[in-house]
């Protein structure tokens, strides 16, 4: 099979023996990687074109690509893949905020052109995601290869850092899941007990805990801490040092925290919790970041989704949203396109909303609010997990699971909240059923080299596992 490879073995050594051993029975076409990283030893891969990522990022191709025969795309093709248009211009946000919209475009355009001439010479049957396409190029990648029928395979981390499930469309998660939900996760019953152990463990830490740590934010404590922000912006201020603009930007940051800034427009419009009040507690997601880019798609403007939740509220009802605890201190407490200045006065202005402070604890929240709404915060799991029902908007890895409600349109949130005011919680049984099937389509192994491993963790079997597993969904792929 002709493989195309996208950011494999960018964090993890290991993972170079995956396309090692891939490369024993398939042709490894093209590979995105980033260089400074992981080491490649390259001449071992003869027959491959590398592909620096961050020339990906910026559209500059190899060498070994003659881009002189790509032709721009004309109307009919560019209106083929138009659903994922907005998506693509608000992920451009992260590197070129100050673009007008007519250069965002014609970046577009022109990562349309190289990425559709690259299928089409090299005409792989296969392209392998890190994850879910969430840069510029490889949205663009992911999307042409949908609307040619090329198939894909991405991976995704699942209720554990450590466990990686494969599926060919984000917007449906692994097809063996997405079945058995649609089955209503029939068969014999599971308890707790029949969970394997990792999952048991889990399971006990988010639902048994008055107010358990998640997981996932203290990776981002981790990945945050004050010895990597110091290397981080060291390195992020050198090109100034250099240029000499450092003295010019140093004024402009002065100014800055000499102003307001998105911290103190939040605590102007906070309001106290009361939790007695029927609420639904909307959690922000971060951002900018995959579970709302690509993973939220129209949702990434999540003052839409709370918009649609106020106008589907039963009597009475309010809704509680608090601030993603990550989303300061990584920026500062700047204004960005995604808090832009007026961002939070928005959303207190939507009828029957309430900001909270941030301090209060998120489990609290959900333990005591009717149901929690979020485009596909992990919060929407954890409160399914402690017996209240989920909206979700978006596309998270946990989105077939029982107790979770699809929305995307103010009648479908209507239609759950009524369920969920009528008493409608989630099943347990489905809900182990759920663990249990999840747990066997997922394997373990790390997607970034920044997550915590522990003592036993086994680089031997992680490379396997991940490797027959790929083998496994390409021999599904070839049928």
């Amino acid at each position: 099979m002709r493989i195309l490879i996208d950011l494999i073995a960018s964090s993890n050594t290991e993972h170079i023996r995956v396309v090692e051993e891939l490369q024993k029975h398939h042709k490894i076409l093209y590979w995105i990687n980033m260089e400074g990283t992981v080491a490649i030893d390259k001449p071992t891969f003869p027959n491959t074109i590398f592909h620096n990522y961050h020339d990906a990022v910026k559209n500059i191709s190899p060498k070994d690509i003659n881009v002189s025969a790509f032709q721009p795309w004309g109307t009919d093709e560019i209106t083929a893949l138009s659903k994922w248009e907005m998506t693509f211009l608000i992920m451009m946000d992260k590197f070129y905020p100050y673009w007008s919209v007519t250069k965002r475009y014609d970046f577009y355009y022109d990562l349309l052109r190289y990425w559709g001439g690259v299928l089409g010479e090299l005409k792989p049957d296969c392209i392998i995601f890190n994850g879910p396409p969430h840069q510029m190029y490889n949205l663009v990648l992911y999307t042409i290869a949908k609307h040619r029928g090329i198939k894909t395979i991405l991976f995704d981390v699942t209720f554990r850092l450590d466990r990686i499930t494969l599926y060919e469309d984000f917007t449906v998660g692994n097809k063996t899941v997405a079945k058995e939900r649609e089955s209503g996760f029939g068969g014999p019953a599971v308890s707790l007990e029949d969970l394997a152990p990792h999952v048991r463990e889990h399971y006990n830490q988010v639902s048994g805990s008055e107010k358990p740590s998640p997981h996932h934010f203290a990776y981002f404590k981790k990945e945050h801490s004050p010895v990597r922000e110091l290397v981080r912006r060291t390195k992020a201020l050198w090109p100034f040092l250099k240029d000499g603009s450092i003295y010019e930007r140093a004024v402009a940051r002065l100014f800055k925290i000499l102003k307001s800034n998105s911290k103190d427009e939040y605590a102007k419009y906070t309001k106290p919790v009361n939790l007695g009040k029927p609420y639904v507690y909307v959690p922000l997601n971060y951002q900018p970041e995959c579970t709302t880019s690509p993973l939220g798609d129209i949702f990434v403007d999540q003052v839409l989704m709370i918009k649609m939740l106020s106008a589907a509220l039963p009597d009475g009802w309010e809704i509680y949203v608090k601030e993603h605890p990550a989303q300061w201190p990584a920026h500062l407490g700047d204004f960005t396109p995604q808090r832009y200045r007026g961002f939070y006065a928005d959303i207190a202005a939507v009828p029957h909303v309430r900001l909270v402070p941030v301090g209060v604890n998120t489990f609290e929240l959900a333990d005591h609010a009717r149901a929690t709404a979020t485009v596909s915060g992990t919060a929407g799991w954890e409160s399914i997990v402690r017996g209240k029902c989920s909206l979700i908007f978006g596309y998270p890895w946990f989105m077939n699971a029982p107790g979770i409600f699809r929305v995307s349109s103010v009648s479908g949130c209507h239609e759950a909240l009524v369920r969920i005011a009528s008493g409608e919680k989630p099943d347990i049984g489905q809900l182990f059923k759920y663990l249990a099937c999840l747990d066997a389509v997922s394997f373990w192994g790390f997607l970034d080299a920044l997550a915590h491993r522990p003592k036993t963790y086994d680089v031997e079997k992680e490379w396997s596992d991940m490797y027959h597993a790929l083998e496994r969904a390409l021999s599904d792929a070839g049928k």
